[in-house]
């Protein structure tokens, strides 16, 4: 997918959005985010702990500068980290948001809503021309969806997903830990699976539509 850009630089130095920015990573937002709390199962893969170790910070660092298809940015309010959100630039099936994640302490404020709306006006900008913008989110997320749908994404499609960490964590936790997701999950050909919504949202959308 051939993309025309307004400007050769890789990253802006910053997006403003609704009452905050998205930055690029660095080593002090690095260290803001490790330091995030944690939501555990089924949220677990979001858990921004393990950056406290050096070795994961140093890996984090090049995958969130690294060159490629993606871009990273952390949500600021006031210079204080309150999400992070990424996009993948070369999904054949448009503009792909992922890793988007406001952790606890700064839930229910519209953030995740906020630095979405953010990350897909300046992309509308910056690639003129380009395709619509898509999402994949559990089933289970309800408070996402809402955040989703308030920015202009409705579910296009549904399907079964092997996510190899959820997985992994359903193996280890207690029937009664399940059933707070049971509906959205099923043990199928030997393995887990979660039941996940296609979101998508087409270019130029404004509220009210």
């Amino acid at each position: 997918m051939a993309l025309r850009s307004r400007s050769g630089s890789r990253y802006p130095s910053e997006i403003p959005g609704e009452g905050l920015v998205l930055r690029p990573w660095n080593r002090q937002l690095l260290q803001q985010v490790a330091n995030w709390g944690q939501r555990g199962f089924p949220y677990h893969a979001f858990d921004m702990g393990h950056l406290n170790d050096p070795v994961e910070a140093r890996k984090m660092l090049r995958t969130t500068s690294e060159p490629g298809p993606h871009r990273h940015f952390v949500a600021l309010e006031n210079e204080t980290a309150v999400g992070r959100v990424a996009v993948n630039l070369r999904d054949e099936a448009g503009f792909y948001i992922w890793g988007v994640h406001v952790p606890p302490e700064h839930g229910g404020r519209g953030v995740a809503r906020r630095m979405v709306d953010a990350l897909v006006r300046w992309l509308e900008e910056r690639y003129p021309g380009g395709p619509g913008f898509l999402l994949s989110t559990n089933a289970f997320a309800a408070h996402a969806h809402r955040a989703y749908r308030a920015v202009g994404f409705e579910i296009a499609e549904t399907r079964w997903h092997h996510d190899r960490q959820l997985a992994d964590r359903l193996w280890q936790v207690s029937a009664e830990e399940r059933a707070s997701i049971a509906e959205h999950i099923r043990f199928h050909r030997g393995r887990w699976e979660v039941r996940v919504h296609i979101m998508r949202r087409p270019r130029g959308w404004q509220p009210g539509e």
